[in-house]
């Protein structure tokens, strides 16, 4: 069975241990702690290198070092040992989530209250160079109380690499920038921009894998999945479905995250506290709702799909619970016991045997 060290990231002091490292072993199911990083205020979202020697942290705040905006950091990961290599400002406010381009040499931050998408290039030892571009975006939403302007929460590559998204989810809009690797800066390209309903508030996307034209858009304002085809000429949203089995005002998505097959969608609730699972259909790639599993904790902020394994890191209840996943069908059943961890927010792993 597969062996994995599982990452998580938290809401942290920086005088407090804020990343937390667990080995997994895929018989058990058991989280073991290994080790744990102080030093980082609030490392909220993490990116792993495909190796999992380098580790990006975001550090979610509205100030760094005495002027305003949060920062980025990058840490060596090695066999026994964390270490911190260097940070850098993002000079935009509460970054909330980092993206890594392995094959550019990049890191994006995505700053969430300022609504800004900061890019850094990468020096030879993984640590990070100046931040070569900022984007801020402007523009504001019908929800006065979380749209009164932008707010950056997600960036991801394109499987076409030939550029990046990012979703606002003030502006209900996720937007594309072409990126030039030799000069490190971002190009609005607006004729690819993808538009949603007014007042959805997209948080965070997937493709599926294997096809670089079918996107899932998670909106956390509305608790709604997004089915999207991004074509050559404009995109078209094939599918929009709720995420709850019953309309609740009080919750709000946050993951969404995909088997590596590409069969099942797997997307968190905070406040209905669950974890919807989708089936996709191989055909046209509409959802099709088969459960929704009480997430075992309060928040479920974050979710990890493991083959047969799924986590969940409830930031409200201090825990990362797991649940077995059936690989033909989807469904999820919960494993008995939980691990405690200080407000977790942000899951990432590496296999390791």
């Amino acid at each position: 069975m597969m062996e994995y060290r599982i990452y998580a990231g938290t809401y942290a002091g920086a005088d407090e241990n804020g990343i937390f490292r667990y080995r997994m072993d895929g018989n058990s199911q058991i989280l073991e702690r290994e080790l744990a990083l102080p030093g980082i205020s609030n490392p909220s979202y993490l990116a792993l290198s495909q190796n999992g020697t380098m580790m990006y942290a975001v550090m979610e705040d509205m100030e760094y070092h005495g002027k305003a905006g949060g920062g980025v950091c990058a840490i060596k990961c090695r066999e026994n040992s964390l270490e911190i290599l260097n940070s850098r400002g993002t000079t935009g406010t509460l970054p909330c989530h980092v993206t890594l381009d392995e094959e550019a040499g990049v890191i994006y931050a995505a700053n969430y209250m300022s609504g800004s998408l900061s890019m850094f290039p990468l020096m030879p030892d993984g640590s990070l160079g100046e931040m070569s571009d900022c984007r801020q975006h402007k523009g504001k939403g019908p929800n006065t109380l979380r749209q009164e302007g932008p707010h950056v929460h997600f960036s991801g590559l394109s499987p076409e690499k030939d550029g990046i998204w990012c979703v606002d989810l003030g502006l209900d809009c996720i937007l594309f920038y072409g990126i030039d690797v030799h000069t490190m800066t971002l190009s609005h390209r607006p004729e690819r921009d993808i538009m949603l309903p007014k007042g959805t508030g997209p948080r965070h996307f997937v493709f599926q894998p294997g096809n670089a034209h079918r996107m899932y858009v998670v909106c956390e304002l509305s608790s709604e999945v997004f089915a999207v085809n991004i074509l050559k000429e404009g995109c078209q949203i094939l599918q929009r479905i709720s995420s709850l089995s019953a309309p609740n005002d009080k919750s709000s998505c946050a993951a969404i995250k995909c088997s590596e097959d590409g069969r099942f969608l797997y997307v968190s609730n905070r406040g209905d506290d669950s974890i919807a699972v989708f089936r996709i259909d191989p055909k046209n790639g509409l959802l099709h709702l088969v459960q929704i599993e009480k997430a075992g904790g309060r928040t479920p902020r974050d979710i990890l799909v493991l083959k047969d394994m799924i986590l969940s890191a409830n930031q409200d209840s201090n825990t990362i619970t797991c649940f077995y996943r059936n690989e033909d069908t989807g469904i999820l059943t919960r494993r008995m016991g939980e691990t405690f961890c200080h407000a977790p927010v942000c899951l990432t792993a590496v296999p390791t045997a």
